[in-house]
């Protein structure tokens, strides 16, 4: 096809400009650009204007069927009157009268998208459509191709009309010599020779002049039969390869595809230059939230270690509150309870004598040692969130808030605050759960019940030493009597020694579990401290963790862009220069 590799250049950068526009739709671009783009996309869809002229029965249309491989007349539209023609591409046949001596001819022809044809009456017919021609069709060419015939090339009518056409314009003009099968080689050589020193005496210029058959490559095109031959033998391939290098070096078109390669570069500089912004402004928000998120991370540990030393003192206070409960657990493990009936103690418990309770004791103590302590770690823990708060309403305006946000207002009164009021409830219920799980109360009973089962044989042993000194006496007089009531005594002090030796026993297994429990009391309140803190600094990944996500899949999708018209502007850069390498110099 006449022109391919134009044409292809202009279809890619037609390709760009479309990839470019899209581009700019989907990212909300100006609509001023996008109008630009439009319009450029739009131009680049102007054909070439070809001007045949020729006297009547010089074979124009058979030139015209064998160039384009179209029958102009068996379309069923081509008029036979004798008015100009201008070929446009058009979905159905038609003819549109534009005025008396010129009609539009549509027809649904591939080769129309890309050239009009404009297919004039005979120069030797119709005279006054001569200036119409020269005046308005002429000036838009860019090419005009006088055919002339091999029978009788020297028709007055044709060279007349040439004169006419202006000396500018005549740059544009192609001599083709028809029908030169009807003529030999010798008899075609004498004529070119002759045209050509002809027009260097009228116009001072050669004209490129090509000898062609049209119905021979008509043949070829459409017949298939010896399709090489019959086009050599034609001329066509000299014919088409000028025009081809016409339409391909044509400076007005590639000046003009020059120019719109550089609005449209501009158009994407400015929409590269805008992504590339963008991006450094997600990639900095991303920097800072991420900043912002070790901010609070150190920030948790650095509350922990300011509160990790009331877990010492409360340790400490630990002790000195086991101190007090040992003391109860020794008043509740007496001899005096060990050898006392258990139902004297239910009765004691009935008139109101019941023995205070270890566990809830030893939770007392430690609420009165510990209360103040954790209150105080409450108000640092409130201090230090309210002052990150601030540290990132400081940091992030313009990020996470508008410019003007102002940081909402915390009253420090004397009123208890929600956070703190949590942090001392889940320190009081750590505390508890923690003497609960002691279980103190429950491991007095056992000791006292194992003290009491031995102290019972020590009244049951009074009545046998007693009839056994008597009879001891009786039998064996005052020294068997004395001997039995020695080792009776000496039953009776073991017993009681066992007792004593069970009181202890207990007493000192629930000092030793106090003793022990005090790394559990530690553990709950570390682990119960810690999540306090990290759960009143949670709060604020709210606020992070959405922001961060949108910045960086703001911060993909600005770098997606920026990649996306990095390569339409090297396919740009590809199609300059081939528009440079097809530029005339």
């Amino acid at each position: 096809m006449i022109g391919d590799d134009y044409f292809e250049l202009r279809s890619r950068i037609g390709t760009d400009l479309l990839a470019l526009a899209a581009a700019l739709r989907e990212t909300g671009g100006d609509a001023d650009s996008a109008t630009i783009l439009d319009n450029l996309i739009a131009s680049l869809k102007e054909p070439f204007v070809f001007v045949v002229v020729g006297e009547v029965n010089v074979g124009k249309s058979t030139f015209l069927n064998a160039l384009f491989g179209q029958d102009f007349s068996s379309t069923g539209v081509v008029p036979t009157t004798g008015k100009i023609l201008f070929f446009r591409h058009g979905d159905e046949h038609s003819v549109v009268p534009i005025t008396p001596t010129l009609d539009e001819v549509y027809a649904p022809v591939d080769f129309l998208r890309d050239f009009h044809i404009v297919d004039t009456p005979g120069t030797n017919s119709v005279e006054n459509e001569h200036q119409m021609i020269t005046e308005r069709f002429v000036p838009i060419a860019d090419l005009v191709i006088f055919v002339f015939s091999a029978m009788n090339p020297w028709g007055a009518s044709a060279w007349q009309f040439l004169e006419k056409v202006h000396r500018e314009w005549m740059r544009h003009v192609v001599f083709v010599l028809q029908q030169s099968d009807l003529r030999s080689p010798e008899e075609i050589q004498v004529i070119t020779d002759y045209m050509g020193q002809l027009t260097r005496q009228r116009f001072g210029r050669d004209f490129p002049l090509f000898a062609v058959s049209a119905k021979k490559a008509f043949l070829a095109r459409n017949a298939g039969i010896e399709r090489e031959r019959l086009l050599q033998d034609s001329g066509f391939h000299a014919l088409e390869a000028h025009i081809s290098s016409i339409v391909r070096h044509n400076t007005a078109r590639l000046n003009k595809l020059a120019s719109t390669m550089r609005l449209a570069r501009q158009i994407l500089d400015s929409m590269r230059e805008r992504f590339v912004l963008g991006m450094h402004q997600a990639k900095r928000k991303t920097g800072v939230l991420q900043e912002l998120q070790t901010e609070r991370e150190l920030q948790v540990d650095r509350t922990l270690k300011k509160i990790l030393p009331a877990l010492d003192a409360t340790e400490r206070d630990y002790h000195e509150s086991v101190m007090r409960v040992a003391g109860l657990a020794s008043d509740a493990l007496t001899t005096r309870k060990a050898f006392q009936r258990k139902a004297a103690q239910e009765e004691e418990a009935e008139n109101g004598a019941r023995p205070q309770s270890l566990d809830h004791r030893l939770f007392q103590e430690l609420q009165h040692r510990t209360g103040d302590r954790w209150r105080q770690v409450s108000l640092v823990l409130e201090e230090d969130v309210h002052q990150f708060e601030r540290f990132l309403y400081a940091q992030g305006r313009g990020i996470l808030f508008p410019l003007d946000a102002t940081m909402p207002a915390h009253d420090y009164g004397e009123e208890e605050s929600e956070l703190r009021r949590r942090f001392g409830t889940h320190v009081d219920s750590s505390l508890r759960r923690f003497v609960i799980g002691l279980k103190l109360d429950e491991d007095i009973e056992p000791g006292l019940e194992s003290s009491r089962v031995t102290a019972r044989w020590l009244p049951r042993l009074i009545l046998p030493v007693v009839i056994a000194t008597g009879l001891c006496a009786w039998f064996d007089g005052s020294v068997s009597a004395l001997i039995a009531l020695g080792a009776g005594l000496l039953l009776m002090a073991v017993v009681y020694l066992l007792t004593q030796v069970r009181l202890s026993s207990a007493r000192n297994a629930i000092l030793d579990k106090l003793e022990d429990s005090s790394a559990t009391l530690r553990e709950m309140l570390h682990k119960q401290v810690t999540e306090d803190v990290t759960h009143s600094f949670t709060r604020f990944l709210d606020t992070l963790n959405p922001a961060q996500a949108n910045a960086a899949h703001t911060e993909r999708e600005q770098a997606t862009q920026v990649e996306r018209l990095r390569q339409l502007a090297d396919s740009f850069s590809v199609l300059d220069e081939q528009i440079r390498v097809l530029t005339p110099r």
